[in-house]
């Protein structure tokens, strides 16, 4: 699991694993999710292609909130 740095107005943290194709984001209000089947594509955009610019919110929006992903509140360990 990797933890990035993040700088978001809606997100605290956002760690990923690309090989268990796994995300866990704690928002700004708190909550924390994992969530899995994330596409490792969108994983190695974000771990590898992206910029200071990259929004993080905007990622987790498009891969994560806005699409059918299994999740559970939470951190697994």
């Amino acid at each position: 699991m990797q933890s990035l740095n993040v700088k978001s107005s809606a997100v605290n943290q956002l760690n990923v694993d690309e090989l268990e194709r796994t995300a866990q984001v704690e928002f700004k209000n708190g909550g924390k999710y994992t969530y899995f089947d994330v596409a490792k594509d969108a994983i190695r955009e974000l771990l590898y292609k992206s910029t200071p610019e990259t929004s993080i919110g905007q990622w987790v929006n498009n891969n994560l909130l806005s699409t059918e992903r299994t999740y559970q509140i939470g951190f697994t360990d």
